[in-house]
């Protein structure tokens, strides 16, 4: 039997949940099934210097092709090429993840004839109503939408009027830590509060900190300390914010910058906080939650799939501010509720969001005849 010639296309491949769960997807698939070949919109050049998932793909020898799509002029320029490298590839399937892949992608693939066309959908596009526009325009392009989450799914068919039937709901895998989580009763985490993700106004640090004072400044945070690992576009403003705190605020607030050890900070965390205004399925919610940490995350699509029934002490309506106190202050008062609501993330993402899990439902559609 022939392998199967799948082309994976995405926007880019800097760090981050979409572009992980992308990686791990062409670097998991049954070498004696697919043969798999990744396109990247952005050039080679975009990305020189900065921490990418191009050298995990590289290792696993397979084959990386950069488009150079930087804008829209660019943009009929790099349908063309890409529709070429897909009749010599002779691709059977086609995946695009990201908003500009999918766009460019359906577009590629039609004209290259490809047999089936998938569009990943990571996120619920509710900003951008234009993304809405042309996704729908061009929806009838694709055989089948892989949405992270089922309230992205249920987003595609309200806000795009796609059928239910065009849509799975394939969310996002990680693997487990290597080492066992530290245990907040063992002594062993710190009393460190920890974010991890793009410094961006979607991940709603600016509204978190714009109450630092009180949320730090709350009784039961006495000792503990507040990290933020990424960077991103907000960092300036942020740091600004930071400092027009309290100076007992501020003193106790860090910024470790992008760090390749987040899966340790996480395990050692005391609670890890996610206040994103929107996503698709939260990539580092999951991995958080894989290394036995406690959470308190917004309510943002995929959260409370993630959480499941442990959902509840765990999460807030974004921009509740009473809300959040609440629960951040229930959540530091007690050692034990955080190392049991630690220990139910992890099994929990060991039991539905494995990376094996995910790699397979995605081999399962490629190999899906309708």
């Amino acid at each position: 039997m022939s392998k199967i010639r799948a082309a994976l296309c995405i926007t880019e491949l800097e760090i981050g949940g979409a572009e992980k769960a992308f990686t791990e997807l062409a670097a998991g698939l049954d070498p004696a099934r697919f043969a798999p070949v990744i396109y990247v919109l952005r050039g080679e050049k975009y990305h020189s210097g900065k921490p990418s998932f191009l050298p995990i793909l590289r290792q696993r020898g397979i084959p990386v092709f950069f488009l150079d799509v930087g804008g829209p002029f660019t943009f009929v320029r790099g349908v063309r090429r890409l529709a070429r490298l897909l009749k010599e590839q002779k691709a059977d399937v086609f995946l695009s993840f990201m908003f500009h892949a999918n766009l460019l992608g359906r577009l590629a693939a039609r004209r290259a004839k490809v047999g089936r066309v998938f569009s990943g959908i990571r996120v619920a596009d509710r900003e951008h109503r234009l993304h809405i526009a042309l996704d729908r325009l061009t929806s009838r392009l694709v055989d089948r939408y892989l949405c992270v989450s089922r309230s992205a799914a249920d987003f595609l068919e309200r806000a795009e009027r796609i059928p239910a039937g065009k849509i799975a709901v394939i969310p996002n895998g990680v693997r487990p830590p290597e080492t066992p989580s530290p245990s907040p009763l063992s002594g062993t985490a710190e009393k460190r509060i920890l974010f991890v993700g793009r410094l961006a106004w979607q991940k709603g640090l600016d509204w978190l900190l714009s109450f630092a004072d009180e949320w730090l400044g709350a009784p039961e945070a006495q000792g503990w300390s507040f990290a933020i690992v990424g960077d991103g576009p907000q960092k300036k403003k942020l740091e600004r914010m930071i400092a027009r705190l309290a100076p007992e605020t501020a003193r106790r607030i860090e910024f470790l910058g992008w760090r390749a050890d987040a899966a340790p900070l996480m395990a050692r965390a005391g609670l890890f906080l996610f206040p994103s205004r929107y996503e698709g399925m939260p990539n580092v919610l999951l991995e958080a939650a894989a290394a036995g940490c406690a959470v308190l995350s917004s309510t943002c699509d995929g959260a409370e799939e993630i959480l499941g029934g442990q959902s509840a002490p765990q999460t807030f309506t974004f921009g509740d501010k009473d809300g959040f106190l609440s629960k951040f202050r229930a959540l530091l008062a007690s050692d034990a509720a955080r190392a049991e609501l630690g220990r139910a993330n992890a099994a929990r993402v060991r039991e539905e969001f494995s990376a094996e899990k995910m790699i397979a439902r995605y081999e399962a559609e490629f190999l899906s005849e309708s």
